[in-house]
């Protein structure tokens, strides 16, 4: 090999493990990436406390545990649905309302309370999953569905990040669909029209529905 091909060939591995390492160092970033290993239910925290086993990589471990329970306390804390389904939850927790002198007053009090009873919640509720030992499932978001009413907030986190696509293959393919279906012609067609237009499209083209086929003996779909 010449003088010329071996730095063009020391170039590119350079090239490729800065590339590679810029990817690495992102992983750091975002605690869902961690998350998502902490969620799965035959996983958890427990993969993570045995495969990174060194001094140095449980402090990794105990990072991404921290930013589970930072992400949920960050963004699920107030979602209102969550808040409905674990009312009764919330009901036991907070403590009970004294009459204030003034609604001002008053209203900022339960508002207050209201944000510790869910603190309380949703760090217990974290805490109990993370005691959990794995359990074996092929379905981790069949796992959850049938955990929600135990672990309502940490369940719909869960659940959220599951259905994020391990690549972005599926979502280039659907601008591209997108682009051939919104015409010159067909320009004045809703955002809501063309979503479920595209739905209904990955539907058929997967096999969950067939047109022209017969509900329980009744109309055509």
């Amino acid at each position: 090999m010449g003088k010329d091909h071996r730095r063009y060939l020391r170039l590119s591995i350079i090239t490729a493990w800065q590339k590679l390492n810029e990817y690495y160092t992102k992983l750091g970033q975002s605690p869902l990436l961690a998350a998502s290993i902490i969620l799965h239910s035959s996983l958890g925290m427990s993969y993570l406390e045995v495969n990174w086993a060194s001094e140095e990589q449980l402090v990794w471990a105990r990072d991404a545990k921290n930013g589970l329970s930072d992400y949920l306390d960050r963004w699920y804390r107030c979602n209102r649905p969550v808040d409905e389904q674990r009312g009764a939850i919330v009901e036991t927790t907070a403590s009970p309302s004294i009459p204030q002198r003034t609604p001002v007053d008053s209203m900022l009090k339960q508002w207050v309370k209201s944000r510790t009873a869910n603190t309380k919640v949703m760090g217990s509720e974290l805490e109990r999953y993370l005691q959990l030992e794995p359990q074996e499932t092929e379905d981790p978001i069949e796992s959850w569905m049938a955990h929600q009413g135990q672990f309502p907030m940490v369940s719909q986190l869960a659940l959220d990040i599951l259905a994020m696509p391990a690549m972005a293959t599926d979502y280039e393919r659907s601008f591209s669909l997108v682009k051939l279906t919104l015409t010159s012609q067909r320009l004045s067609m809703t955002t809501g029209t063309l979503e479920k237009l595209q739905c209904l499209k990955n539907w058929v083209r997967h096999g969950a529905v067939k047109l022209g086929a017969t509900v329980s003996g009744e109309d055509e779909v």
